[in-house]
């Protein structure tokens, strides 16, 4: 392009390994946990049925494919790649509502759900919109919290691709 100047992000991005390989994104509403599944037989319809726990886990998971989505879109080049030989990193900072009832001086999220099951959820959300399958993640750094002041209850999601 005639008269284009890099700005300097793009060149952080470039020393930093590429922009291309790193997507960040937010995921508001309560984060829900990837509930415990149950599949029986079902003789009148001949088909298996699946049933889960949590009711609410998959309208999380289209949440997060949705924003992973329009994360993916606002890009110039698009970050999903069909290599079934990339591993991906994945961080994600659970954000919850703090209980009114929980004693001020109580600072760490201990309670339910719990934080496994909660990186289960994600991971189910961003196979096939960011990540090809996510038993291709080779690396999670996961963390949940009470929000502060001005803060949102979501998920806030990084997901980088290894070469």
């Amino acid at each position: 392009m005639d008269g284009y100047e890099r700005s300097p992000m793009e060149d952080m991005a470039d020393d930093e390994g590429g922009a291309e390989d790193e997507i960040r994104f937010f995921v508001a509403g309560d984060p829900q946990p990837k509930g415990s599944t149950r599949s029986f037989y079902v003789k009148k319809i001949e088909r298996v049925v699946t049933t889960t726990t949590n009711k609410n886990t998959k309208q999380w998971q289209l949440r997060i494919a949705t924003e992973a989505q329009h994360a993916n879109e606002s890009r110039l080049i698009s970050f999903y790649k069909s290599d079934k030989e990339c591993g991906y990193e994945v961080e994600a900072l659970f954000l919850f509502t703090r209980p009114k009832s929980l004693p001020k001086k109580v600072r760490t999220n201990t309670k339910r759900p719990d934080l496994d099951k909660l990186v289960r959820a994600l991971l189910d959300g961003l196979a096939d919109i960011l990540l090809p399958d996510d038993s291709q993640v080779i690396s999670i750094k996961a963390a949940k919290r009470y929000i502060g002041p001005g803060e949102t209850p979501g998920a806030e999601i990084r997901v980088r691709r290894i070469h």
